[in-house]
């Protein structure tokens, strides 16, 4: 497929090529992981907010519970206030006696109402205190976001530029490669990812560290035909 054709010139040109691919591949890597950030960033903020909400309907059922028992206080203490007065108007002992005593059985509920109340204002402080608390989170959290999904923004927007220009560049060199050569570049580099074409060093392949053979270095110093790392498949060329 080689033999015969300028293989140290299309060589140089591959080595061109493979710089502005491995540029290529790093800007698409970076570009596919802003959208992942943008969701953990959101998600995160969500989870703030999540808190906040919590904290707050923590915050309501206090004061709701609250206002049940302060309900139940009053109507407890209008009924102390009713029997009291019927007091005056029974004749009966018998009567008087249990009269009497389903009022302190109803001033005992107010007392118990009474500490009640007490405690719920003390939940309510508790929860107004984790409410501002949350909320503080919940704001400093969103300030952030913000100015992370605006940098990541930025970020995105100028590498995608780049790799607009990365790419006009690499074409203008593709078109000048052998189209046999190329796609034989193309094919190892779709494996690869990153890198297509290996430089030896010393007597090794610089990507897989294989230990070359002497006939393998040898060919590809003399550039008469492509030659191929025997372990990841790589184009091997040797540096002037």
């Amino acid at each position: 497929m080689t033999e015969g054709k300028n293989i140290k010139e299309q060589i140089n040109k591959l080595v061109s090529i493979k710089d502005i691919d491995a540029e290529i591949f790093d800007v698409e890597s970076q570009l596919e992981i802003f959208p992942e950030r943008i969701k953990e960033i959101e998600a995160s903020l969500e989870a703030k907010k999540a808190g906040m909400d919590r904290a707050g309907e923590e915050l309501k059922q206090a004061q709701l519970s609250k206002n049940e028992k302060e309900l139940d206080l009053k109507e407890k203490e209008e009924r102390v206030a009713k029997h009291e007065s019927e007091l005056y108007q029974i004749k009966n002992n018998k009567e008087y006696a249990a009269l009497q005593q389903e009022i302190d059985s109803f001033k005992a509920d107010v007392s118990l109402l009474e500490e009640a109340i007490i405690g719920s204002l003390d939940k309510i402080a508790e929860a107004e205190e984790a409410c501002e608390r949350e909320k503080k989170v919940f704001e400093t959290e969103k300030e952030t976001s913000e100015k992370e999904k605006s940098a990541i923004k930025e970020d995105d927007k100028k590498l995608s530029d780049d790799l607009v220009k990365l790419k006009s560049a690499r074409d203008e060199i593709a078109a000048t490669l052998d189209p046999d050569i190329l796609a034989c570049y193309e094919k190892i580099l779709e494996n690869k990812g990153r890198v297509a074409l290996s430089v030896i060093s010393g007597s090794s392949c610089s990507e897989c560290n294989l230990q070359l053979r002497a006939q393998i270095i040898n060919e590809a110093k003399i550039k008469k035909s492509l030659v191929f790392c025997e372990n990841c498949s790589r184009i091997l060329y040797a540096e002037e």
